[in-house]
């Protein structure tokens, strides 16, 4: 009687559900964004079947069943909006549906991204991205099937402004992370927001008041020396402050601010006396009482601008931070007559992180604590 072979079961199929499980999930975490949902082409629109959630239930019987039934895959998506009049073929949408009914109810990572950005050819231009100014019916399908579980947002990132079919107000109470632009930031209504990146130039004042006054870290891409001023009011309760591009002298100032929690900031530094001016006036009457780190970045470290951090520190009430240089020239080329200065209002002062070997200046003294007043 002659036997029937049949193939073995692939080696990796024999290891037990929990392993593979944990090694799918290191191939959908190890892509560098979002797992796309979508796929584009000149003219068309369809399902991204290389995404890895979509791409492991293709491959057996086995990895297919392991995928639906593990809710980590399915927790992380990129939606391309196609920005399109006509609407989409149902196929679409229901994948949507499908995959987020994947994910339980488990919290949500999403992104939003555009197929029909524009971005101006300067480099250093401050204005916002174009669309086009009229509805996509598109759009809204795929809109009103993520709004329908925005209660479990919890990552965002919108990097397509003007959408034009968002709900007046964005209910997120899970939402904890956002990075949008301006006119979206206004749209959500996220009381426990942790951490907010705005992508364009936002100007914070008396009059805006965001229903996220729990926020802890806040990164902006461009706002003046005034409106970080209105930060203290806004997020009284900051740790970190990051800026990309600053501007100065516009918008509303409140003469005496607290930032009482705040622990680092982050600030570019240019050779404009204009400029240098500015940012030691938005340290002026400045109450940081828990900061331990002011980095700034330069393009080349000189003595203005060591002048003009001295001086900004002078006229704000903290406890001599550390200072970190972000700039090109390497620790070893730094000229450390032109930084030892700095020891005078500072700690310690870095390049890059690393610790410049720096002298504490000879005629410096320590200063008296509350319980051993100084002697006359």
């Amino acid at each position: 009687m002659k036997l029937t072979s049949y193939p073995a079961r692939p080696l990796i199929n024999r290891l037990p559900v929990e392993l593979l499980q944990q090694i799918f999930l290191l191939m959908v975490d190890d892509v560098p964004d979002y797992p796309s949902i979508f796929s584009f082409g000149d003219t068309t629109i369809s399902a991204n079947v290389a995404s890895p959630p979509l791409l492991l239930s293709r491959v057996c019987c086995l990895w297919r069943d392991i995928a639906h039934s593990t809710t980590e895959f399915w927790s992380r998506i990129q939606v391309a909006l196609p920005g399109r009049a006509i609407p989409l073929k149902p196929f679409l949408p229901s994948l949507l549906e499908v995959w987020l009914a994947r994910s339980g109810s488990r919290p949500l990572s999403l992104s939003f991204v555009s197929e029909q950005l524009y971005y101006p050819p300067q480099p250093d231009a401050r204005c916002r991205p174009s669309l086009s100014t009229y509805p996509s019916e598109a759009d809204s399908q795929l809109l009103e099937i993520l709004l329908s579980e925005r209660r479990r947002w919890e990552t965002v990132v919108v990097v397509s402004p003007d959408i034009y079919d968002w709900s007046d107000i964005v209910d997120t109470p899970q939402l904890r992370t956002l990075e949008c632009f301006w006119r979206e930031f206004r749209r959500f209504d996220a009381p426990n927001l942790r951490r907010l990146r705005i992508f364009d130039r936002c100007d914070f004042s008396a009059r805006i008041t965001p229903a996220c006054n729990k926020l802890r870290h806040l990164h902006l891409q461009h706002t003046s020396v005034n409106a970080i001023r209105f930060t203290s009011v806004i997020f009284p309760h900051l740790e970190t402050l990051a800026v990309d591009d600053l501007s100065v002298g516009s918008g509303d100032r409140i003469d005496s601010v607290t930032q009482s929690c705040l622990e680092s900031m982050t600030f570019p530094l240019t050779s404009d006396p204009y400029y240098r001016q500015g940012f030691i006036n938005m340290f002026d009457g400045f109450h940081l009482p828990m900061l331990q780190k002011l980095t700034v970045v330069v393009g080349e470290l000189k003595k203005p601008e060591v002048d003009c951090i001295m001086a900004g520190l002078s006229v704000a009430s903290c406890h001599g931070p550390a200072v970190d240089f972000q700039m090109a020239t390497p620790p070893s080329q730094v000229d450390m007559d032109i930084v030892e200065p700095l020891l005078s209002v500072v700690k310690e002062v870095t390049v890059c992180g690393e610790v410049l070997p720096l002298e504490t200046l000879p005629d410096l003294e320590p200063r008296p604590t509350v319980s051993e007043p100084p002697t006359v």
